[in-house]
C-alpha cells in the first residue's frame, strides 16, 4: 500500500517589474526555477492568481516617457495613452497529492521550495497544510512584515548597501547610467561615444 502526503494552501507574493508584462514574466521565470516538491506520480502544482485591480500606477512608461504624449522622442506615435497601471500582487495556490512520500520528506522539500521563493520574491503571507494519510498535519501559517519568509527577500542591487544583485535582475534590461534607456537604445539612437565603447566590449569578449 502506498504512502501519500497532501499539500493544500496559498502563498501571497509581490513581484518586481516596470510593466505588467515584465512582472508576469519575472514571476513565471522564478517559479520555473524553484526546487521540485516531488511524488512518484507527479509533483506539487502551483496555480497563479493575479489580484484584481491596480497596486501601482504611473504617468510614465518603463522608458520614463509621459504616457499622455502623442509621440515619443523619435517621433513615433505613443500607443500607450493614459496611466500605466499594474498589479504586482499574486496568490499562489499550491496543491499536491504526492505518492510514496513520508511527511518529513515532503515538509523538507516544501520548506526548500518556500525559502528559495522567499529569497527571490517578497512573500507577504503563507497558509499551507501538509498532511499524511494518517497522523498529524504540519501547518505553516505566517503573515505580515515580521514573518520569517518576508525577511528572507533579497533586495535588488540599487536598494542594498553592497549592491549585490538579486536573482531576478538578469531578467530585466539595465538603465545606461543616468538615463531611463537601455544601453542598446542609447547606442542606436544617440551619439554617445562612451555608450558605444561599452557596447563594443561585449563583442570583443567573444573574439
Amino acid at each position: 500500500m502506498s504512502m501519500w502526503t497532501h499539500i493544500r494552501g496559498t502563498v501571497e507574493v509581490s513581484v518586481p517589474g516596470r510593466t505588467q508584462a515584465e512582472i508576469d514574466y519575472i514571476l513565471q521565470t522564478v517559479l520555473n526555477h524553484l526546487p521540485r516538491v516531488t511524488g512518484s506520480e507527479g509533483d506539487m502544482e502551483i496555480h497563479i492568481n493575479r489580484h484584481e485591480g491596480t497596486s501601482t500606477s504611473s504617468s510614465c512608461d518603463e522608458y520614463e516617457m509621459n504616457t499622455n504624449n502623442l509621440t515619443d522622442i523619435h517621433g513615433y506615435k505613443n500607443q500607450r495613452r493614459g496611466w500605466l497601471c499594474m498589479q504586482d500582487r499574486y496568490t499562489l495556490t499550491v496543491y499536491a497529492n504526492l505518492r510514496d512520500r513520508m511527511i518529513k520528506q515532503t515538509v523538507r522539500e516544501f520548506e526548500k521550495w518556500l525559502c528559495r521563493l522567499s529569497k527571490r520574491l517578497c512573500v507577504e503571507s503563507v497558509l499551507v497544510r501538509i498532511s499524511p494519510d494518517w497522523g498529524k498535519s504540519v501547518i505553516i501559517n505566517s503573515d505580515g512584515f515580521e514573518n520569517p519568509y518576508h525577511k528572507m527577500y533579497e533586495e535588488p542591487s540599487w536598494a542594498n548597501d553592497n549592491h549585490e544583485p538579486a536573482w531576478w535582475e538578469h531578467l530585466v534590461w539595465q538603465r545606461w547610467k543616468d538615463t531611463p534607456l537601455p544601453l542598446t537604445h542609447v547606442v542606436k539612437y544617440y551619439d554617445d561615444p562612451e555608450a558605444d565603447k561599452e557596447y563594443e566590449k561585449k563583442f570583443e569578449k567573444r573574439r
